[in-house]
């Protein structure tokens, strides 16, 4: 692209306006080329040393930087997001790019157009430049990952600190190109441009297409698992792939499994997988699978990837592959058909007894998730609230893994404090106070007859224990406690010795 290459330190030597977009103001007027209500001659503000605009005719997309090249090496696949709100899915694709002068030292993105025009510029890959990753889907070596941002930068909203860009791409056939930006001297960046590939978006997502790759699949994808953190779907048995990852829990110290089916017209392929900590790059686990149809798994153990999201990863798939699913997810996960502690148990307070509708509310979803013994349900919970367990010693993960050690009743005992007892007001924030359960844990119930017969009831302590603890001047109850903010916010599952 003429002019795209400028010397960044002129910035200081020139000032700002010697760069400055098109008015923005001109700018705020969609396109009337295209499907997409983009502000046709709007530039996002990372891009403002370059001519790329909204709205731009794709002919104009030119390469500046001498002795660089890119191409699109695979198909377009989706990472999604989904942690309990709505889920969000951002695009990408397997990308090589041929080095010339200079270094690339921040990720490729996808340029997106409709009817010869520009209708998204890519996300923003400058604020956080580092080393390159390899593609999920992949392409084989020297593969990196172009990556596109879940919604169109050529659609911005104005807000008090800066554009935000909240409209996703509509339905439609696109062209798209890996656009690279090669630092090719100290402070100057170049494009690198590659050729156009099809890609379009339903309401399904995005699909490249499968050409004479793939075919008839019989096979359905692997079902979701309890405790599944990770999946990757990939269907090439119509005319149009569908790809894409979605995560939905963090990895922990609990041993993993990877379930998986691979499909191909060969079935004699191998399909490798790769579990990957994407902070970093490092392979945690690795796999393959034989492309027979037939549903495999594999333990992978502990992850050492610590409490981080992790990617799963396809390294080479074969031209014959038409369906692979694959989940990660723990080994001994719990849910609703396991067993636990509490099953059986028939709780006082079902619905939640507390005296704020917040902590009511917290209180029944950590006895339902207890009751049905759904250790995921119990590690989500701790894991949003940022829950103190045991005094801090022990992660969510440990705390509430299925099936329970010797000797351990935790589901028991949260069945127990919040569905059978009563609890009391123990001061804190005036205005987010803890709410504690049992009430005899705290000090304005500690002599309370009522309160220690309560805990008896529960199958908390003994008579015989209950009578040495309120004997106890100094310590009194020393059973395990719940804390919850009045908001709901669960603070605290500990014993109180």
């Amino acid at each position: 692209m003429s002019g795209g290459a400028i010397a960044l330190a002129s910035v200081l030597a020139f000032g700002a306006a010697q760069l400055a977009a098109p008015d923005q103001a001109d700018a705020a007027a969609p396109s009337a080329a295209t499907d997409v209500p983009i502000l046709d001659g709007y530039q996002p503000s990372w891009l403002d040393w370059t001519d790329l605009t909204c709205g731009m005719s794709d002919a104009d997309l030119r390469s500046s930087a001498r002795g660089w090249s890119a191409r699109a090496a695979g198909d377009v696949y989706g990472r999604t997001s989904d942690f309990g709100g709505d889920p969000t899915t951002s695009w990408s694709m397997a990308a090589k790019v041929r080095e010339g002068q200079g270094s690339l030292d921040v990720t490729p993105v996808l340029v997106w157009s409709q009817d010869g025009v520009v209708v998204d510029l890519g996300p923003n890959v400058f604020d956080g430049p580092g080393p390159q990753s390899e593609p999920l889907l992949g392409a084989g070596r020297g593969a990196i990952e172009a990556q596109a941002a879940a919604y169109s930068t050529c659609v911005p909203t104005e807000t008090e600190t800066g554009d935000r860009f909240q409209t996703p791409l509509p339905e439609g056939n696109y062209e798209v190109r890996v656009v690279a930006f090669p630092e090719t001297r100290s402070g100057r960046w170049d494009t690198v441009v590659s050729k156009p590939v099809p890609v379009r978006i339903d309401a399904d997502g995005a699909h490249s297409p499968v050409g004479d790759r793939g075919g008839d699949a019989a096979t359905a994808p692997v079902d979701q698992l309890d405790g599944e953190i990770t999946r990757f779907d990939l269907d090439r048995s119509t005319e149009w792939v569908s790809a894409g990852q979605t995560q939905r829990g963090y990895s922990s110290d609990t041993p993993m499994r990877i379930e998986g089916i691979c499909e191909s017209s060969d079935p004699e392929d191998l399909l490798p997988v790769e579990v990957v900590l994407p902070s970093t790059g490092e392979v945690l686990a690795s796999t393959q699978v034989t492309c027979d149809g037939l549903e495999a798994g594999s333990e992978v153990g502990v992850l050492a990837g610590g409490e981080e999201v992790v990617d799963l990863r396809l390294p080479r798939v074969p031209d014959g592959v038409a369906r692979a699913s694959f989940t990660l997810a723990s080994a001994t996960p719990g849910g609703p058909a396991g067993e636990c502690s509490a099953t059986g148990m028939t709780p006082l307070y079902p619905d939640g007894n507390a005296p704020t509708e917040g902590a009511a509310a917290a209180a029944a979803s950590i006895v339902t998730a207890a009751l049905d013994c759904d250790s995921e349900a119990l590690v989500a919970l701790a894991a949003d609230s940022g829950t103190e367990l045991m005094f801090g010693t022990e992660t969510p993960e440990q705390t509430f893994a299925l099936p329970e050690a010797e000797g351990v009743e935790h589901y028991r005992s949260l069945v127990a404090l919040l569905g059978s007892t009563r609890p009391a007001v123990a001061g804190g924030d005036p205005a987010n106070q803890t709410v504690v359960w049992p009430r005899v844990a705290t000090q304005e119930f500690r002599d309370s007859d009522e309160a220690w017969q309560e805990v008896v009831d529960a199958g908390i302590l003994t008579q015989e224990q209950a009578d040495a603890q309120r004997a106890d001047e100094t310590f009194g109850y020393t059973g395990m406690v719940v804390g919850i903010a009045e908001n709901g916010t669960w603070r605290y599952y500990s014993s109180t010795d």
